[in-house]
């Protein structure tokens, strides 16, 4: 086949809805703009002999670059293409395009993408006040979307006849949307109530034995009472309140994850608030906590918070229909949202022995131009062997 030139292009677009309407009329409802483009040109004027043939490439993504952001007011995606360019009038070119996912895992440092060794990120903070003394732990302040969300907090009165009245956490996430060119700025709040899955008394009760002290009678409806109500009335003093709540938060359908983009801003904070109290008071004490969370893509879980080699990637437990319940049931309490499923779904696992059998087929096809083995020789162009593990720099 002759060819002018072998094409191949990485492209990044943004757009953004704009239904009160952009420019002097209002009239431009919707922005689009190209953020990258960046060209390869594999191949110029020649003949391509029958057979599989193949050109190595690679793009440089800048750290810098904006992940993929699919809100439904703006999205940021990117897809490579390739261009079999032929020469003659009557003669087509041969094209494709390849979408892809770009994910940040937003990693405290470059050195901590190639470390299992993550620093904490857990939160601990303390708020005094002259009824109580409260002291909150947050377990991890970078999590995925859809995920569990453990949160502790302790109470320790400075005074007695302390009721716990109601117990408020709610995630916020702020969205500022921006459109430069026309000098567009918009900003929302979304409050997002955080589901309870379970408590857990963290109280040691052999210690509060020796110490001659009563244990938590306190059951789980009065500890929801707390949190869906208010005036729980939940006697605190002698007894230790120390639990453990564990919730889920909002997937991807609804929450976005966070970014740093100037134009399509989204950051999320959690906010804790106690209503506490006494036999002496008619005006009820307010102890509050609030803190920046990072919420990850949802595809990005635990195991995708760091980088894996390719060859990893690659060997990553697939997931089929039949598989997907199952998947569900093992994971008690925790929400899968469909898009990371459907990522699962499409991932591809390869053994030593299948690369080899594959790149057998691969070479045995070159010799021949049936079409099926051209269909078998366009199969194994995707699954080439992986490129080596990552090299630290010293």
């Amino acid at each position: 086949m002759t060819t002018s030139q072998v094409n191949l292009k990485l492209i990044g677009k943004s757009n953004m809805f704009w239904p009160e309407g952009l420019g002097p009329r209002g009239s431009k409802v919707y922005h689009e703009k190209t953020i990258l483009e960046q060209n390869i040109i594999l191949e110029t004027e020649g003949t391509l002999l029958p057979g599989l043939n193949r050109w190595p490439f690679e793009f440089l993504i800048p750290n810098s670059l904006v992940e993929t952001i699919e809100d439904e007011m703006a999205q940021v995606s990117y897809y490579v293409s390739a261009t079999v360019q032929r020469p003659g009038m009557s003669v087509p070119n041969l094209r494709c395009r390849h979408n892809i996912l770009l994910l940040r895992t937003l990693a405290p440092s470059a050195d901590a993408l190639t470390s299992h060794a993550l620093p904490t990120t857990s939160i601990i903070a303390e708020r005094r006040s002259e009824v109580c003394d409260a002291t909150f732990y947050i377990e991890k302040s970078t999590v995925s979307s859809g995920t569990q969300f453990p949160i502790s907090i302790v109470l320790s009165t400075q005074m007695k006849h302390v009721c716990l009245e109601s117990l408020d956490i709610v995630l916020t996430e702020r969205r500022v949307y921006q459109v430069p060119e026309y000098g567009a700025r918009k900003a929302e709040l979304h409050d997002f109530k955080l589901q309870l899955v379970s408590v857990t008394d963290m109280a040691d009760r052999e210690q509060l034995r020796q110490a001659m002290l009563p244990s938590s009678d306190l059951d789980l409806l009065q500890i929801k009472r707390a949190i869906t109500g208010k005036n729980a009335h939940i006697p605190l003093g002698s007894t230790p309140f120390q639990y453990k709540f564990i919730f889920t938060l909002p997937n991807c359908l609804t929450m976005n994850h966070t970014t740093y983009s100037k134009e399509m801003n989204f950051l999320h904070h959690l906010k804790i608030d106690l209503e506490l109290s006494t036999a002496d008071s008619v005006q009820k004490k307010q102890i509050h906590l609030e803190t920046p969370i990072t919420i990850l893509d949802c595809r990005l879980k635990e195991d995708f918070v760091t980088l894996p080699t390719y060859q990893e990637a690659l060997s990553h437990t697939t997931v089929d229909e039949e598989d997907e319940e199952d998947l569900i049931k093992k994971r008690a309490g925790f929400f899968i949202c469909p898009c990371y499923m459907e990522y699962k779904k499409k991932s591809v696992r390869f053994t030593k022995k299948g690369w080899d059998v594959l790149l057998h087929s691969s070479a045995s096809s070159s010799d021949t131009s049936c079409p099926s083995s051209r269909n078998a020789s366009q199969e194994s162009l995707l699954l080439l062997p992986p490129p080596p593990p990552y090299q630290l720099e010293k």
